[in-house]
């Protein structure tokens, strides 16, 4: 049965078990930038239909009293987690004070049953093994939200992975380029939105016809001062599809 939500994991060895050389531990892909209260107020603005900076507002005030309520050590919870203050460290006697040196004030949080139930609705899905090297290794429709391999024509796409920073956008050789059915090329000639070693923002050509899609990456980029003296081409492991608007 198809899951509702999906996370994407790397897998990397654990090193943890020496006696199976052999056993992974998984990274989960995180998703863009960490969202914040201000994302969070949007959305609620948008579904509510209520003023966006009263809602921040709230959401900030609300931190506000849970941060008080754990300083001054009580419990809280709420529909997701429970939170509560925690002193860490050992005492050499039952006599010896509190030393900020050797202990460390802080917090427990544990997920609620509300939660861990809702986790149920979650697909993983395996990217591969996690290399060092240069590859790309999601790529999401930034009209849709959508990381199953459906791009839209005309509009972005957000290419994350290792290394894929396009050192220098006016050369014609270096850059994004989708491969049709057909085996056409189409480059991306718009500057790219975001050109960083870890994600590229790249709008889609609009004239891309429908249906199956190579995504092909070339660059020099290394991560060093150096540059490649050739073009490193890396291509996504997975087919795209793309659509029309």
């Amino acid at each position: 049965m198809a899951k509702e939500h999906q996370w994407d994991v790397y897998l990397r060895p654990n090193y943890l078990t020496t006696d199976d050389l052999n056993d992974c531990i998984a990274d989960v892909l995180t998703r863009l930038q960490t969202q914040h209260n201000a994302e969070i107020a949007a959305k609620i603005a948008t579904k509510t239909g209520q003023d966006k900076n009263s809602v921040l507002a709230i959401l900030n005030q609300r931190d506000e009293e849970v941060k008080n309520c754990l300083l001054d050590g009580k419990s809280f919870a709420d529909s997701l987690v429970q939170i509560s203050p925690r002193v860490s460290g050992v005492w050499a006697t039952s006599k010896s004070p509190f030393d900020p040196a050797v202990h460390k004030r802080t917090a427990d949080l544990t997920l609620t049953q509300e939660f861990r139930s809702a986790l149920e609705a979650v697909g993983v899905r395996v990217l591969g093994t996690k290399t060092n090297g240069a590859e790309i290794s999601l790529v999401t429709d930034a009209a849709t939200g959508k990381t199953d391999g459906t791009i839209t024509a005309g509009d972005d796409i957000i290419i994350e992975g290792e290394k894929i920073k396009i050192q220098d956008e006016g050369d014609e050789a270096q850059g994004v380029f989708f491969v049709d059915s057909e085996g056409k090329e189409h480059r991306v000639n718009r500057r790219l939105t975001v050109n960083k070693p870890a994600q590229l923002i790249a709008r889609v050509p609009a004239d891309l016809a429908e249906g199956a899609v190579t995504l092909i990456v070339r660059t020099k980029y290394t991560g060093s001062a150096t540059t490649l003296k050739s073009v490193r081409e890396l291509r996504y492991a997975y087919e795209l599809k793309a659509v029309k608007q």
